[in-house]
């Protein structure tokens, strides 16, 4: 799982997880910034979930309007929130950007610090376990979650190391991370910070494997041309760079994804689309499905949706395969409009608990089931430059040509 879905899943899991309804969100965009700061100051003394999620909601604010002393305020009282897995992810993301108040960039460089020695810690890990166990995390799945975690929140740290021009510690933290973790945006900020140090061919190495990694990332290909071009490669060498490093990647891709295979029966549902009208599994009987589970909410579903529609419309005249989304949304109402503003082709079913009869964790997750009823792929998250129709692409003519022997 990629870390845009992973990061916007723990927040949302965070945020809702506990709380009054009094102060948490209903529609998009609605907050009340000054009931929620007289909320935290009237009950700074009562600790209790509800003045923690407060604070989480506050903060990003706070620097956003670059409002020291609320921040300060707000601060003094986050920082004694018992839930260890809450406060490191909470502190560990609240840079974004250069801030222009020095003192209070100075603050938000210390509390991401802290994040950073939290995030490594064991208790880290033990709390990171009973906020996942409680949720059906297995084992395997909540190691993979920590060491991702660990990874971005030293990517942040790392980032705002370089800004304030301390590169040998932020080398060291990437260092550090890598022997764990890799992804795509991780390999291209630890190649921005060896550029930085005139280690350009380290550089350009990290930025063919973020390549490797997301063959379609327009990022890496730019990368990988402007770092290719300091060390004298011509055009023509760094165009067949580029060409073979997409060659293997996708190649490598292809193999990684297609060996995840599943054997799971789907559960059998009756679900109900925006009109009113009911769908149920047996509809699809002799037919490859996709499934498209996703929340309006989501900035990775936002994101792949689009690519979701293409892929719809380039099946539609298929008529052995069929593409639905799942909407997980809480506040239905909200997603009729959400569909009809972006234009979305494909149908659209309220899930109804259907995302926990699928054992959905995170969204976005999509699922490719075969004609016999039976689950073969699952996609998790979704990656900026990723290639999605060829990735369903690759799924649906595996099935096939597994049906075909």
């Amino acid at each position: 799982m990629k870390r845009s879905v992973l990061l916007l899943l723990v927040i949302a899991l965070i945020l809702s997880a506990c709380g009054s309804s009094e102060l948490q969100k209903k529609t998009p965009g609605e907050f009340d910034y000054d009931k929620t700061l007289s909320f935290i100051q009237k009950n700074q003394k009562k600790e209790s979930p509800e003045l923690y999620l407060a604070c989480e909601q506050i903060l990003p604010l706070t620097i956003e309007g670059l409002k020291l002393d609320d921040y300060r305020r707000v601060m003094a009282v986050y920082k004694q929130n018992p839930d260890l897995f809450s406060l490191t992810m909470t502190l560990g993301f609240l840079a974004e950007g250069k801030i222009a108040d020095p003192v209070l960039e100075d603050s938000v460089f210390a509390a991401v610090g802290r994040a950073h020695g939290l995030a490594l810690s064991e208790d880290f890990a033990l709390s990171a376990q009973d906020y996942y166990k409680e949720r059906g995390f297995t084992e395997e799945e909540l190691r993979d979650r920590v060491t991702a975690y660990r990874a971005m929140i030293g990517d942040e740290y790392a980032q705002l190391l370089i800004r304030r021009q301390r590169l040998g510690e932020a080398l060291a933290v990437y260092e550090s991370i890598m022997g764990n973790y890799r992804d795509t945006e991780l390999l291209l900020n630890y190649a921005g910070a060896l550029n930085n140090m005139n280690r350009y061919e380290a550089s350009l190495i990290a930025c063919i494997e973020a390549l490797k990694m997301t063959p379609g990332s327009l990022d890496a290909r730019e990368r990988i041309t402007d770092t290719a071009e300091l060390l004298g490669y011509s055009r023509a060498e760094i165009a067949t760079m580029i060409d073979e490093t997409v060659f293997l990647g996708r190649n490598l891709l292809r193999q990684d994804l297609l060996a995840d295979e599943l054997d799971i029966p789907m559960p059998a549902f009756e679900i109900e689309g925006l009109d009113g009208s009911l769908i149920r599994s047996e509809d699809f009987r002799d037919k490859i499905l996709i499934v498209s589970f996703f929340a309006t909410w989501c900035g990775p579903c936002r994101r792949e949706l689009p690519h979701l529609n293409e892929t719809y419309k380039y099946y539609l005249r298929d008529d052995d395969v069929r593409i639905i989304a799942v909407s997980t949304d809480s506040d239905t109402f909200l997603v009729p409009p959400f569909v009809q503003e972006n234009g979305y082709d494909f149908p659209v079913y309220y899930a109804g608990g259907l995302n926990r009869e699928f054992g959905v964790k995170g969204i976005p997750t999509l699922f490719v089931i075969d004609r016999n009823g039976i689950i073969r792929y699952k996609k998790v998250g979704y990656s900026e430059g990723e290639e999605f129709e060829k990735i369903m692409s690759w799924y649906i003519d595996e099935i096939r040509a597994a049906e075909e022997i």
